[in-house]
């Protein structure tokens, strides 16, 4: 399983002639400085093959459809299908590629809008794809810990390139990955694991990767309550329970439930339980010694 390497002031590429992975794996990957007129194929290729350019100009050929393509510009290639592609007579290309496959390859390129309907697209995050290829290129010998990077490098890259298209939409249309219940479910285990700090709506919203609005949509639709609501109630509940079996200082209390200031504290209490912490407190004690009086 040698790797084909070559490394020069104009052709980089490490090419993996068998790989044993099916989820998602490296085949090859590489970076050219084309010469005009720098042609290739008519051709098969077995896996995926990503372009990406880097400066300069040329065309690419499938189903004979022509693509003219220019900086920052990407064509995809699909196995076993026949392609042809070449670099400007007076403005030639200089590209990076990337050659993938595996069960997830496909799913990939769907999520980064790229498929057989629309092979070729823009992308701007230019320093984070060049940094991904550059890290497979220098990691080069076939050891264990340099495979692993190369498979880190290559899901760098392509979460580089989905992450960039999943802005745009999103930006456009209310459109996300996953099921909203999935959204809501993450949401409150990061209250569950934070409600002790002082965390905002918003502070959820961007860990998630969702708006607050949408986020406060999905929580009305699915627990009957806003993200605000929720969060508070959280913490009252526990500070309850704090309360009502510890001896803790309100101020402790406070804190422990995400409020530094225990009279911001205790307004916002009353208002919930029309009683202070300390009397509610005391109104627990009294409960607790006649249970156990009477029993």
């Amino acid at each position: 399983m040698n790797p084909k390497y070559t490394n020069s002031a104009r052709y980089r590429c490490l090419e993996y002639l068998k790989k044993q992975s099916v989820d998602l794996y490296l085949s090859y990957c590489g970076i050219e400085e084309c010469d005009p007129g720098h042609s290739y194929g008519p051709t098969i290729r077995t896996e995926y093959l990503l372009h990406y350019i880097l400066k300069g100009k040329g065309f690419y050929n499938v189903d004979s459809k022509t693509y003219n393509l220019s900086e920052h510009e990407s064509f995809i290639i699909y196995p076993n299908e026949i392609t042809y592609y070449e670099a400007d007579k007076e403005d030639p290309w200089t590209y990076i590629w990337i050659g993938f496959n595996g069960i997830k390859a496909e799913t990939c390129l769907n999520y980064a809008s790229l498929n057989k309907e629309n092979r070729v697209s823009k992308f701007d995050c230019e320093d984070i794809l060049l940094e991904c290829i550059n890290g497979i290129l220098n990691a080069s010998k076939l050891t264990y810990a340099n495979d692993l990077k190369r498979e880190s490098y290559l899901s760098m890259f392509l979460s580089a390139i989905i992450q960039e298209k999943h802005d745009c939409i999103t930006q456009l249309e209310d459109i996300h990955d996953y099921p909203y219940q999935v959204y809501v479910e993450h949401a409150l285990e990061f209250i569950d694991h934070n409600y002790q700090k002082n965390i905002k709506i918003n502070d959820i919203a961007n860990y998630i990767g969702i708006s607050r609005s949408y986020l406060t949509n999905i929580f009305k639709k699915n627990i009957n309550l806003s993200p605000q609501e929720y969060l508070i109630k959280y913490r009252f509940d526990r500070a309850c329970s704090l309360l009502k079996t510890t001896t803790l200082p309100v101020s402790t209390v406070a804190s422990q439930v995400g409020y530094d200031d225990p009279l911001t504290f205790s307004k916002v209490f009353k208002k919930f339980y029309t009683v202070s912490p300390t009397t509610y407190r005391t109104q627990h004690e009294l409960i607790s010694y006649s249970n156990t009086k009477g029993n």
